[in-house]
């Protein structure tokens, strides 16, 4: 078996071997039961957030040729991709490169840490693509490295290609001004603020995206800043609809990028990271707080 799907199980749930011996991607994998329904209830919220599209609006995209995406999961965009666009050839890449169920026949698949340069010629082609997608990679990639992973971006894209690039900024804020730095959703963040420091990642990636895409010399840098509410406080009943089912998805996702940072990073147990997740599960559910999460 290559070392790529060599798995291992901690507390519960299941990681890649690899990425956790070299510290490079500390979050369960898409073959979890868990993470892989987490992943697919996120994108599913995400395309609605964004017009039930999977490029966003600004974006003239047309008939592209070919696409690339950058650190696929559990597949859900490059697959629905490759389905909308049968003409694109697209390329999906990602640490853990899963195998994936009724793959279509225009979508190949490749292992690829994001860490090293997009310029292996096996798997990249220069100048080549209309649209790269990259979507919450954070986790995943040292904070130095992200300058040069956008100058690579810009080598790879065709005259005239789009970058789409989403990040959460995982700060829950409150719309009612209710949160304290008492409040376990604060807790979690300045817990995996301090974790993620320390193993050389960016918790604040989100901010700094437009000056980097800028720096790397792309032109026509939008910035698309949503809001995603928890709960279904928001006066807008598309986003309220939306929000009641991020209430769910919200918790997941603290869950999944929070248990090997402060198991095994801060030196909790399994049980208060339990109980702490069990706090922040309630305050997502209290509608008072009126929480809503940066992207």
């Amino acid at each position: 078996m290559s070392s790529d799907f060599e798995v291992v199980s901690i507390h519960g749930r299941i990681f890649q071997k690899t990425s956790i011996d070299e510290r490079i991607y500390c979050v369960p994998v898409a073959n979890d039961d868990r993470e892989e329904d987490r992943l697919t209830t996120q994108h599913d919220m995400l395309c609605r957030l964004f017009g039930n599209s999977l490029v966003s609006s600004r974006i003239p995209l047309g008939d592209p040729s070919k696409a690339l995406d950058l650190g696929y999961g559990g597949g859900d965009w490059c697959v629905q991709f490759a389905e909308e666009f049968e003409d694109c050839e697209v390329t999906a890449v990602d640490i853990f490169p899963m195998r994936l169920a009724d793959q279509p026949e225009n979508l190949m698949l490749c292992g690829y840490n994001l860490n090293d340069r997009l310029n292996h010629p096996e798997v990249f082609q220069s100048k080549a693509y209309d649209l790269i997608h990259s979507r919450f990679i954070a986790p995943g990639l040292k904070r130095n490295r992200w300058a040069s992973y956008i100058r690579d971006m810009r080598v790879l894209l065709r005259s005239g290609g789009w970058v789409q690039v989403a990040e959460y900024h995982l700060h829950i804020q409150s719309d009612s001004g209710r949160l304290t730095e008492q409040s376990a959703v604060y807790r979690w963040w300045q817990g995996y603020v301090s974790s993620m420091t320390a193993l050389n990642r960016d918790p604040r990636i989100g901010p700094r995206l437009q000056g980097l895409l800028v720096a790397a010399g792309l032109r026509d840098v939008q910035v698309d800043y949503k809001r995603l509410p928890i709960g279904g406080w928001d006066p807008d009943s598309m986003l309220a609809g939306i929000g009641r089912d991020a209430v769910d998805i919200i918790g997941s996702l603290l869950e999944s990028l929070g248990l090997w940072p402060f198991t095994s990073h801060l030196g909790w147990t399994a049980a208060q990271f339990d109980y702490l997740i069990h706090e922040v599960r309630i305050e997502l559910r209290n509608p008072d707080l009126r929480l809503y999460l940066p992207m």
